[in-house]
């Protein structure tokens, strides 16, 4: 954009960046095989043009990524972004604020950037659907992403008004880059192990650096600056971070807590649900650290509950369905008495992912009683939690003659300080 272009809509002055300050996180072909798939995807659903609005999404496709989306913005200035995908055309078209030029020159492959005219949603809107009106992108069924955040109902109402005022048919299509992104990549995976490493890295940082009367906000600042000095990104949920008192041999529980003001006292547990992040790419590892020497049935406890990794190490890959690695992971739970005590045994999908969550689409519960023919695709990657007033949780991925668990922190109660 230059000056003569200038439309009030940036903060100053932009200056191409060198080569060498970009950070595109893969190859171009990478992309060109994420477009393919969804493509395809779009195809077999009979859907001809897709407006994708959800930050990961777009991120996913051609590598955008920013601090602020808008979400909870003003309402007269309103988050009217997207990236437009066609089923008959090998490339995107992405309509943004002219503000956010400088990072989409650092981090998007998308040559085809259209900037918004306001900060007004009308003549936002307006522009937006002339743009692909003119593309004849408007021409049959539109899908949208129902189930994102951005945009909110409000402006997700006004486009589906505005697709349907152009004829078009609009249904979700919300699974669509989901399904597409369940099965990682190597270069994905490459990520993954790396942010697993970050995470590793926290876990040690906090077990040489925990002690009675250290904060739980000074601890988790030490493990962050540790995660980040190895290139670690912010993880897209606050990670779990307290310090509980133990009643009766356990760590009462604490719900989703993040870290506070709280003063670490001998004798109390940490819960440190660390994540690594590295390209955006997240794995997940849990650990309790006990302030002391833990009790004898706490340790107990604990080599039970993380039995099931190596379960899941030598008994879980590719191709099995839910029900079949449920019915596994059950008798493990069964046989060791801790099937029916208070707790869960559950996996998310770990992946790219930007604030307000780390979770995937691809959920399942050693418990449950629906959704079992889904099945583990090799190169899948979830968290296990294995949670019986115990505090382990690791990352897996899923291959043809097994899985591997990525974290090397010890999975036990962790004695510490």
């Amino acid at each position: 954009m230059s000056n003569d272009e200038y439309n009030g809509l940036a903060p100053g002055v932009f200056e191409p960046l060198p080569d060498e300050d970009k950070a595109i996180a893969f190859e171009p072909e990478e992309y060109k095989r994420r477009l393919t798939r969804v493509r395809e995807e779009m195809a077999a659903r009979k859907i001809d043009m897709m407006f994708v609005t959800a930050p990961d999404h777009v991120c996913y496709l051609h590598g955008f990524l920013a601090s602020w989306y808008k979400a909870h913005s003003p309402m007269r200035y309103p988050q009217m972004y997207g990236t437009a995908v066609h089923v008959d055309h090998d490339r995107l078209i992405h309509f943004d604020n002219p503000s956010e030029l400088p990072v989409l020159a650092k981090s998007s492959v998308c040559e085809d950037i259209r900037f918004l005219p306001s900060r007004e949603a009308a003549p936002n809107l307006a522009f937006i659907v002339d743009q692909l009106a003119k593309e004849k992108w408007l021409n049959g069924t539109v899908a949208m992403e129902k189930w994102s955040y951005v945009p909110n109902p409000a402006i997700s109402a006004m486009f589906e008004g505005a697709f349907l005022s152009q004829g078009c048919r609009v249904v979700d299509g919300s699974e669509i880059i989901r399904k597409v992104r369940l099965v990682k990549s190597d270069a994905e995976i490459a990520c993954i192990e790396k942010a697993v490493e970050i995470c590793d890295i926290g876990h040690r940082k906090l077990k040489d650096t925990i002690q009675p009367g250290i904060t739980e906000l000074e601890l988790f600042g030490e493990v962050t600056n540790a995660m980040m000095a190895a290139g670690g990104e912010f993880p897209a949920l606050i990670p779990i971070f307290n310090a509980l008192p133990v009643r009766d041999g356990r760590a009462v529980s604490s719900g989703h807590a993040m870290a506070g003001r709280k003063v670490i006292k001998a004798g109390e547990v940490l819960k440190a649900d660390l994540s690594g992040v590295y390209n955006r790419y997240h794995g997940n590892v849990l650990r309790g650290y006990f302030v002391g020497d833990p009790p004898d049935e706490m340790v107990k406890r604990h080599k039970l509950a993380a039995g099931v990794f190596d379960v899941i190490r030598t008994d879980i890959k590719a191709g099995m369905t839910v029900a079949e690695v449920n019915t596994r992971l059950k008798q493990y739970y069964e046989d060791v008495g801790l099937w029916g005590q208070p707790g869960w045994a559950l996996g998310y999908e770990l992946g790219l992912s930007l604030p307000p969550d780390w979770v995937g689409e691809f959920y399942f519960n050693v418990a449950d009683e629906k959704y079992l023919d889904r099945v583990f695709h090799e190169n899948m990657v979830t968290n296990f939690e294995s949670l019986f007033n115990t505090w382990l949780i690791d990352t897996c991925v899923y291959e043809k003659d097994g899985t591997r668990i990525l974290s090397t922190t010890p999975l036990e109660i962790i004695a510490a300080g």
